[in-house]
């Protein structure tokens, strides 16, 4: 957990320090006063992936959304590989190829990469090499953004020579790892375009500032006392900013008692639209668990098979996750990053006139006709006008077709109906009325 490259912690330090010393004299200047952004360097990775003891097989393909865009990514990342045989190489650019196609940035992404020894257990850590503050229109002031993040509000490198390293990432060495595409990792082998994909997603964002020693916690940066924009979203389930200082001294014992007390949520407007208006909840165990708490969503709430279960802290073998999931994105875009293809609050994975929900007005069942004719898993959720959930389960379609029975005990009301793929995350939400 406490490894750091040689490019993290010295060199890449020392072109920003310069190159932040430099920007002090271009000037990010409005009026008489200029603008000379924080710079945050971290000690340890953001994530510290483990291996779990699932037994079992399960697979989440890549988007229908990714799988439309390939070849026509909307970013380009640049990886300097340390230690990859062709192989491994080839899975890891698989699953750069797959960030490139979700999110989108005029600046180019860095990666260093590199196999070593890692602890026992542990498959993969990553992380911004730095986070920084800005006054871009489209930023939070007085709050810290991952480097890649920053480059693309800003539009510019975050450093005046160019070719800043953005993400810093090692994987084990001894495990055995399996290099495939095709998401069919055989059993006893850990698939290693799930590992890099995930850690990727830290890289680019996924990961706040909270800690705690196991007595006092604490959410904000020691030295500036500053947050990072994942930070601002958290709260617990009496929807208490975790950075509301009238509520939470930072640091305090009350803090600890949150970050472990097993009841974080985050509050992002799009990141819970695309959890069917429900808060994901974020992994918050009691002890702390370094490298895993915080910065991961629930595993409970997000077990394997589900399409959101990549950010979760751990991965067992058999599994393959090649899809960030639907919540995931909307949390990156309420963080501040752009959408291939464009906002997901307008995004219609589905044409709703070729979706058909009858009989409307219902009484007792509703029936969704969809345009494929796919037996695929899907979660199904009602709402009532308010946006509290109703109904929540999973069914299988059957040619297309999915039958939701037993509503008699509904109020008649207007409520709304969504239905997304597990597989793909794609969604369609309609309105109905009971009577």
């Amino acid at each position: 957990m406490n490894k750091i490259t040689i490019t993290m912690k010295n060199l890449n330090k020392s072109l920003l320090l310069i190159g932040l010393f430099c920007m002090s004299f271009i000037g990010y200047g409005q009026g008489e006063t200029e603008f000379v952004p924080r710079l945050y360097t971290p000690a340890t990775p953001a994530c510290v992936y483990h291996e779990n003891d699932y037994e079992g097989t399960s697979r989440i393909l890549r988007s229908q959304n990714v799988l439309n865009r390939s070849g026509a990514p909307c970013s380009t990342f640049i990886v300097n590989y340390t230690g990859f045989t062709p192989e491994a190489q080839a899975a890891f650019q698989f699953a750069v190829d797959i960030w490139a196609m979700s999110i989108e940035s005029n600046q180019t992404i860095r990666i260093n990469a590199s196999f070593d020894a890692l602890a026992p257990g542990v498959l993969g850590q990553a992380g911004p090499t730095g986070f920084l503050t800005s006054n871009h229109p489209d930023a939070v002031p007085n709050v810290f953004y991952p480097r890649a993040l920053w480059e693309k509000i800003e539009d510019t490198d975050s450093s005046p020579f160019g070719g800043s390293i953005d993400i810093s990432s090692q994987f084990s060495s001894t495990f055995n790892f399996y290099f495939g595409t095709d998401a069919n990792p055989p059993g006893g082998q850990i698939d290693f375009v799930s590992v890099v994909l995930h850690e990727i997603g830290h890289g680019l964002g996924f990961t706040g500032f909270a800690f705690t020693d196991g007595t006092t916690g604490q959410v904000r940066d020691t030295g500036t006392m500053l947050p990072s924009v994942y930070d601002i979203t958290i709260e617990n389930g009496s929807a208490q900013s975790l950075l509301d200082t009238a509520i939470f001294t930072d640091p305090s014992t009350a803090l600890h008692a949150q970050i472990t007390g097993g009841d974080l949520f985050n509050n992002g407007t799009i990141t819970t639209v695309q959890n069917g208006g429900v808060k994901p909840k974020i992994f918050a165990p009691n002890p702390y668990q370094g490298g895993s708490s915080y910065s991961h969503w629930d595993t409970n709430t997000f077990p394997i098979s589900n399409v959101n279960t990549l950010m979760t802290p751990s991965i067992g073998p058999g599994v393959a996750v090649h899809d960030p999931g639907p919540i995931t994105l909307g949390m990156f875009e309420d963080m501040g990053w752009s959408i291939c293809g464009g906002s997901l609050l307008s995004t219609q994975n589905y044409s709703l006139d070729t979706v058909e929900v009858s009989p409307n007005p219902f009484t007792s069942s509703l029936t969704i006709k969809l345009p494929i004719a796919s037996n695929d898993n899907y979660n199904l959720n009602l709402f009532d006008i308010n946006g509290r959930i109703v109904l929540s389960e999973s069914r299988e379609a059957t040619n297309g077709t999915i039958t939701i029975s037993n509503l008699d005990q509904l109020e008649d009301a207007l409520y709304f109906v969504k239905i997304t793929n597990e597989k793909s995350g794609a969604s369609f939400t309609k309105k109905v009325i009971k009577n």
